[in-house]
């Protein structure tokens, strides 16, 4: 519930923004370039009031780039005219979530990336792309025709909003399908049998190439064509996805976000990792291992998991994400820093990242990739 002092605090703050950027600008002093991402999964943006105080709260506290997660698989958060609106969200006749989010976010000089959980289905609709085999709440990844839509909704995004990105999150399989239609396009594509091959995966230590290359081609593809689709409609868009790489989640479910990377069809790797104490140095080892290691950034949490069922999930210590923040920049070689998720940034996170980690404003900055590579085999005159 917002508050009538809080909705007249963002008022404020937007009315003042532009006469305090002219100020800086007068004074010769240029803000820092720094993209400093923050992800919301919820829909706290999504309403005419909420979507100023969002870009209030996240502008003060020294975000210039913002998440929002506008496919959870349960339906769009914009008119669209490939899926139903989403059930979780008020669909007000006349009203555009995304289209407002955007406006009002271009007064604070925040950049809108908007965030789709790609495989996820959060609830029962769209049939024709599942079926008891699929992944548990998950759509098939293998089916050609989910991958049609898929790209085509993301892709819908781009056209008709002013978007600076578009991050992919559930960018993998989410399991190994088990359904008749898998297993004969597993056995026409590789000649082998798919039930056979998941079991020798399940084993201790077990690897199948032939499985793997299969997740590997399918998520793939819809990676590769979204961002072939999105760099003509907007030159300037960065396409990030979050993963985990090296896991063995990612190794097998298709999630090959390095390899997405090396072929230039994707800028950023927002690498998950909310735990309080981070292994610091084997992301070192990762980025050092990397052809493009600016790609990589660390994605922090600013909540405590919770110890027991009963628990709920907190705002972690606020000297602890500017800590973890103040860490994971040392990473960033051109492409910030990112945190999850707003639904835990309290007030007092607020406070000491804009007076600590955050204290001098930035501008975002991207170090992107300029397109597809070559093939190997082909050369170019």
């Amino acid at each position: 519930m917002i508050t009538r002092r809080q909705f007249m605090t963002a008022i404020s703050f937007a009315a003042a923004a532009p006469l305090l950027a002219r100020a800086t600008q007068a004074a010769g002093v240029e803000p820092v370039r720094e993209s400093r991402a923050i992800f919301d999964e919820g829909l706290n943006w999504a309403s005419k009031d909420s979507a100023d105080i969002v870009c209030e709260r996240i502008a003060r506290a020294g975000f210039n780039v913002f998440m929002p997660c506008v496919w959870h698989g349960r339906g769009t958060i914009w008119p669209s005219l490939l899926a139903p609106w989403d059930s979780a969200a008020a669909n007000i006749p006349g009203f555009d979530p995304l289209a407002h989010l955007c406006k009002v976010a271009s007064r604070y000089g925040i950049e809108i990336h908007p965030w789709f959980t790609v495989m996820r289905r959060d609830r029962e609709f769209l049939p024709q792309f599942y079926d008891a085999g699929t992944p548990g709440e998950c759509f098939d990844v293998h089916r050609e025709e989910f991958r049609d839509f898929i790209v085509s909704l993301i892709l819908e995004v781009v056209k008709n909003y002013p978007v600076n990105g578009i991050n992919l999150d559930y960018i993998r399989a989410g399991g190994v399908c088990l359904s008749s239609r898998c297993a004969t396009d597993y056995q026409v594509q590789t000649g082998r049998s798919l039930l056979l091959d998941r079991a020798k995966l399940l084993l201790p230590g077990g690897t199948v190439p032939s499985l793997v290359a299969w997740q590997d081609k399918a998520v793939g593809d819809i990676v590769r064509r979204v961002s072939e689709g999105a760099r003509p409609l907007n030159s300037q868009i960065v396409i990030s996805v979050d993963a985990v790489p090296g896991h063995p989640i990612d190794v097998t479910q298709g999630r090959n976000s390095i390899k997405w990377v090396n072929e230039r069809l994707v800028d950023v790797i927002y690498m998950m990792h909310y735990e309080s104490n981070p292994d610091w140095a084997s992301f070192r080892n990762l980025q050092a291992s990397m052809t493009r290691p600016e790609a990589l950034v660390v994605l922090c949490g600013s909540y405590e998991e919770a110890v027991s069922p009963s628990k709920n999930v907190l705002p972690r210590d606020a000297r602890k994400v500017a800590a973890l923040l103040s860490e994971a920049r040392q990473f960033q070689q051109g492409n910030g820093v990112g945190l999850y998720l707003y639904s835990r940034l309290s007030d007092e996170q607020i406070r000491e990242l804009s007076s600590q980690t955050f204290s001098v404003k930035a501008r975002p900055s991207w170090k992107r990739t300029v397109g597809p590579a070559q093939p190997r085999d082909v050369t170019t005159s």
